[in-house]
């Protein structure tokens, strides 16, 4: 009744998936082809999908037909189960209401100068002429950035205290110790309270609960544009507001969705740049004509459109989160097979982004691809798509670009060595080896400010 797959036995379809995914599934593709199904001990049968007219089948399925949240069962223990991701039907829809005003339009340019600002201050702590790994860098930044929009933190104790209980919570749980029985639907945290990370996460969550209580304390001020301030302001269509438990999920997901994946990207743009100088060279000439010798304001974003582009060709080749997931809970067609209820179907993110037939050269970087064209909606799916597509998309392309654009401008920047950055699994998503090791030679000076020597 399912698509055919590997005869190999379960713990080692496991087994290779874990050590290798992107190249396990590439080889199961061109063996049986778009659809394939893999066999994984403990947790059952996966069918992969890769197809665009079937990745649109499963985009558009009524509410009813595909649930997404049991497909997230990895992510419930960071969470909560009150998290939009793990919602499906009228409940999803409710939250998705409440929780997309701080997302929209023009509510993101509001971000723009503290995002700059942060950039600028975290570029000054870099070392200079010495190899060290980009992505920690870029995380402690993202994680700033979003401490800042989202809760609205501004104190430098407070910032300092979030920013270092967030990113080590978060890796204490990347191991596959973690992952394999959260698959399963067990809370590691629930189930060994006296682990590290348990303790860990009971330390987040109280603060988390803390800065709920203590800004529902305060009257409303139409001043604030944090996320938190917004959702603390929200009602769904019977007047009722985000329960504590809600607003707490809510926040925590938007800072586990949002600041690692959001610096991994960022850091595989900058590889992509430092190993094409042509296009480095586009981007800067870019710049230049755009932004000129002032501050980057939101309104230069739009104009951006080879940054832009760079952007979406390295999420397209390389994408932080490799697939999304889906459970059927109805007899469901794709184009050459009919499926059971039940069965676990992933629109493998990876595998439609290496496409011959949609992208030619699909190994290649080619930022053109984007350029003056709107991605296909089934082809192109680094935030998922649907109506389950990430809700905090808008924001992390606009993060990226103000980051870059600042960074690039500021930073000469080049590759620590010419041994190539490949993707590695990091839990459930892929990042740059080593951490991406780069050398800073030089930090320009802040436009409108005297040159500074540098060491």
């Amino acid at each position: 009744m399912l698509p055919p797959g590997p005869a190999l036995p379960s713990p080692l379809q496991m087994s290779l998936y874990m050590a290798d995914p992107l190249s396990f599934l590439r080889k199961q593709r061109k063996r049986h082809g778009d659809t394939f199904t893999l066999r994984m001990s403990g947790m059952g049968e996966f069918v992969f999908v890769s197809a665009p007219e079937d990745i649109k089948r499963i985009f558009n399925a009524p509410p009813d037909a595909l649930h997404a949240g049991e497909g997230n069962a990895v992510i419930l223990p960071l969470v909560g189960s009150s998290s939009l991701v793990m919602q499906d039907g009228a409940e999803h829809i409710r939250l998705r209401r409440l929780l997309l005003p701080p997302f929209q339009g023009e509510r993101l340019h509001t971000y723009a100068g503290p995002m700059r600002e942060t950039t600028h201050a975290s570029l000054e702590q870099w070392p200079v002429g010495k190899p060290f790994p980009l992505l920690p860098r870029m995380m402690s930044l993202t994680i700033e950035i979003l401490l800042r929009s989202v809760f609205g933190i501004e104190g430098k104790e407070e910032l300092a205290l979030f920013a270092r209980r967030f990113p080590r919570l978060v890796d204490s749980i990347a191991s596959p110790l973690y992952l394999i029985p959260a698959l399963s639907g067990v809370d590691v945290f629930q189930k060994v309270p006296w682990l590290r990370a348990s303790k860990m996460k009971r330390e987040v969550d109280e603060a988390i609960y803390a800065l709920i209580a203590h800004r529902r304390a305060q009257p409303a001020d139409p001043r604030r544009q944090d996320m938190l301030s917004l959702l603390l302001e929200s009602r769904d269509e019977a007047g009722q507001p985000l329960t504590d438990r809600e607003l707490r999920d809510a926040l925590f997901t938007v800072i586990v969705a949002g600041y690692e994946t959001t610096a991994i990207g960022m850091c595989f743009t900058v590889e992509r740049l430092l190993s094409t100088p042509e296009a480095l060279a586009r981007v800067h000439e870019e710049l230049e004509r755009v932004v000129g010798d002032t501050e980057l304001q939101a309104e230069h974003l739009g104009q951006l459109e080879y940054l832009d582009a760079v952007i979406k060709e390295t999420l397209r080749l390389r994408p932080v989160v490799p697939l999304v997931s889906r459970r059927t809970k109805v007899p469901f067609e794709l184009s050459t097979y009919t499926l059971p209820p039940e069965t676990m179907l992933v629109p493998g993110i990876a595998l439609t982004h290496l496409r011959e037939d949609i992208y030619p050269e699909p190994d290649s970087f080619q930022p053109e691809r984007f350029l003056g064209k709107k991605p296909d909606p089934y082809a192109w799916l680094p935030f998922g798509g649907g109506s389950r597509r990430c809700l905090g998309m808008a924001l992390s392309l606009f993060e990226m670009k103000v980051v870059l654009a600042t960074m690039l401008r500021r930073a000469k920047l080049r590759l620590a060595s010419k041994r190539p950055i490949h993707m590695v699994r990091r839990s459930i998503m892929f990042a740059p080896s080593r951490g991406m090791p780069v050398v800073l030679d030089e930090v320009r000076p802040r436009f409108g400010q005297p040159q500074k020597q540098v060491a």
